[in-house]
């Protein structure tokens, strides 16, 4: 893996630019000052597209559709009405499905059983806790079962993989995979949980999560794409 220092000169630049948005991102959202949301989160995703356009010598349009899809995402979720949560959940699952499609279609996945293996812990835990909850309504309990089949999907996906390959591709995509189910798992305690009462870290810590998220998906598909030169 390069060091800072040798990275090129944009790519130093647009790396720098990243993580100060970041940082913004995450300030404002410890404030709830949504007009700073509404700028700096969509900055996030755009940030790391230019940062893939700069370092990628493939890029693939499967990566720049599913971080346009969640930059959509983010910005409908920044509103708590009822109308922008429902588009905002939408395409979370358009963005989740395709992901697992570019995944499995990145790591030439052939061999499913582990995966079904792997995958059992996470929807144990996950439908667990959906059905202690008491503050899931009838209106969003399918949404929710949804939400946790495709995590644990995902999940299931990135541990076996990981079990099986021990490299720097299967490395960034665990880490991917970590701080997904991490996030997903602040989110559902924070809303189902502790709505009313969520201390103050969660929406932060959910944020620095977030954009976790978004670099190591971006540095396993370019640690991917180095292995396949």
């Amino acid at each position: 893996m390069r060091n800072f220092s040798q990275k090129s000169h944009p790519e130093k630049i647009i790396f720098v630019l990243y993580f100060i948005v970041a940082i913004i991102e995450i300030i404002a959202e410890s404030f709830s000052n949504k007009p700073l949301l509404f700028v700096f989160k969509p900055l996030i995703p755009i940030f790391l597209l230019v940062l893939y356009w700069v370092t990628s010598q493939k890029r693939d349009g499967f990566f720049f559709v599913a971080v346009a899809l969640a930059l959509i995402t983010d910005v409908f979720f920044i509103s708590n009405t009822e109308r922008m949560l429902f588009f905002g959940l939408l395409f979370f699952f358009i963005n989740r499905i395709l992901i697992i499609y570019y995944i499995v279609k990145l790591i030439n996945l052939k061999d499913y059983i582990p995966l079904i293996i792997a995958m059992i812990p996470f929807l144990f835990i996950f439908f667990y806790l959906l059905f202690i909850s008491s503050e899931i309504t009838s209106r969003t309990y399918y949404i929710v079962i949804i939400q946790n089949i495709l995590i644990s999907i995902l999940a299931g996906i990135i541990l076996s993989h990981y079990m099986m390959f021990s490299n720097k591709n299967a490395t960034w995509l665990f880490i991917f995979g970590l701080l997904s189910v991490t996030q997903y798992f602040i989110v559902f305690l924070e809303k189902y949980y502790l709505s009313g009462v969520s201390p103050a870290i969660f929406r932060p810590l959910a944020m620095v999560l977030n954009t976790g998220v978004y670099f190591s998906f971006y540095k396993f598909v370019v640690a991917n794409e180095k292995i396949k030169q």
